[in-house]
């Protein structure tokens, strides 16, 4: 099974990058950030508060509907799902206090203080069982691809489903090496068209997921992800999948 999620293009930084408003649950808050665009009263410029990009995923196949707590404020009004994707979201830089828990609960599973840089966009992804849940944080900042190029990278984000590859489908070299779980490759360059890709034991070569017909454009970034269990638990459903994401 494979999803591909595909996010609005706003803005040129450093690399290409590609934002999405973010899920309609999260809160449109000062106290994460807020980015002043106009002149002062006397004529002076009023410079943008430094900002840094994030976008939250929670990849944890057995965790219970979560909330998102950043510096003691919980953001998001609707349950954090599995699967759930926020989008890049506009946070002040320095040091961020990040808490995830059971959603409408007190209890907090993950508490990791985060340190975020100006202009930088980042990945958190919230990974493993949930009685041992902790972040993968990824730094998406790369140089733009060459001309006829996108840039993806390989994460694997299964708590048991081992060592797997990226391949492009009827190739015998896979794209990148064994990536365990919590594992990832940095952005690197492939030609801008669509592939069929595999995910690959890297035991046995063997295929085990397929995600077909993925069009990748000329300049644009792109995350492909492995997750869920390969054995899942007992009335568990969240079985080994795929997605694509446009960073």
């Amino acid at each position: 099974m494979f999803v591909v999620v595909f996010n609005k293009k706003i803005q040129r930084m450093m690399m290409m990058k590609m934002f999405r408003a973010g899920m309609p649950w999260i809160l449109a808050c000062a106290s994460l950030v807020f980015i002043v665009s106009c002149d002062s009263d006397d004529g002076e410029d009023v410079h943008p508060d430094p900002v840094s990009y994030v976008s939250l995923y929670n990849a944890s196949p057995d965790a219970p509907d979560l909330n998102i707590v950043v510096d003691n404020r919980q953001i998001n009004t609707y349950p954090f799902e599995y699967s759930d994707h926020t989008g890049y979201l506009r946070f002040y830089t320095g040091d961020r206090n990040l808490k995830f828990g059971p959603f409408n609960a007190s209890n907090t599973v993950v508490d990791t203080t985060v340190t975020l840089e100006n202009e930088k966009a980042y990945s958190i992804f919230v990974v493993d069982d949930f009685n041992k849940a902790s972040l993968l944080i990824l730094n998406d900042n790369s140089d733009e691809p060459a001309s006829g190029k996108a840039k993806i990278r390989f994460v694997n984000l299964s708590p048991d489903g081992g060592a797997v590859q990226l391949r492009a489908k009827g190739e015998s070299t896979s794209l990148t090496e064994g990536k365990s779980f919590k594992s990832t490759t940095e952005f690197f360059e492939v030609d801008a068209k669509t592939f069929d890709f595999e995910v690959v034991s890297s035991d046995s070569g063997d295929a085990k997921l397929q995600i077909p017909g993925i069009e990748l454009q000329e300049g644009w970034f792109y995350t492909i992800l492995v997750k869920g269990y390969d054995t899942p638990p007992a009335g568990n459903t969240n079985v080994l999948s795929a997605e694509v994401l446009v960073n």
